[in-house]
């Protein structure tokens, strides 16, 4: 027996599933309520993406699971607003990991991995304004911390271990590989503060003034003698 569509249908002649080839050329498996709505797709398009989708009572779309013609593949979820709120997903030129909206459509929060060169991997935050203000994680070019902006986009704290330059691992051969810094800027992106171990070893607080001029110095320095 060959069709372009089959229908299944309930005591009551209400059709409960279909699955047929559909006007543009894809196929699907529709699965309805009884009340007639359409709870369940399980779907192959045209252009190649296959996916299943589900929605709620009120036959409001509210999540895919799916591999798409980008070459990705995701779990989306919506609320009942249709707002697209959580995505899982991976491939596509996109971070591979977890990424929250709010209800305005505004991405909120990224668990990542990649793709290079962007990130290595990392935990970031944006505020209801859709402006980047914070991030923890590891970077591409070896170091890795916590990073904080103010809501214009400015760099204003940095804590974590930049990559060192082992160009002088022979006169410093135990010198931090990693060294671990705090760093404070200004409104204007300007160094305020840094404190921290440094790669030739020595542990330091510098603070500027507001038109750039240092106000201290090194505190400690391992390549200065005691005086006893």
């Amino acid at each position: 027996m060959r069709s372009t569509a089959f229908e299944l249908v309930d005591d009551s002649g209400a059709v409960r599933a279909r699955l047929g080839v559909t006007p543009d050329g894809g196929v699907a498996l529709d699965l309805a309520d009884a009340d007639g709505r359409i709870r369940a797709t399980v779907a192959v398009e045209p252009e190649g993406s296959a996916a299943i989708k589900l929605a709620d009572r009120a036959g409001t779309f509210r999540a895919a699971l799916g591999t798409w013609i980008d070459g990705s593949s995701s779990v989306e979820l919506f609320d009942a607003g249709r707002n697209h709120r959580i995505s899982l997903g991976e491939g596509g030129g996109r971070p591979t990991g977890l990424s929250v909206w709010d209800g305005a459509g505004r991405l909120r929060a990224l668990l990542a991995e990649g793709p290079q060169d962007d990130r290595d991997a990392s935990l970031e935050f944006w505020d209801r304004d859709g402006a980047y203000r914070a991030g923890v994680g590891v970077w591409p070019d070896g170091g890795t911390g916590i990073e904080l902006q103010d809501d214009v986009g400015v760099l204003r704290a940095r804590l974590g271990q930049r990559p060192a330059d082992s160009s002088g691992a022979d006169e410093h051969p135990h010198a931090p590989r990693d060294p671990a810094t705090l760093e404070l800027y200004g409104a204007d992106g300007a160094f305020r503060v840094a404190a921290g171990e440094y790669p030739d070893g020595a542990g330091r607080v510098n603070l500027w003034a507001r038109d750039g001029r240092s106000m201290s110095g090194p505190l400690t320095d391992p390549t200065v003698p005691d005086d006893d």
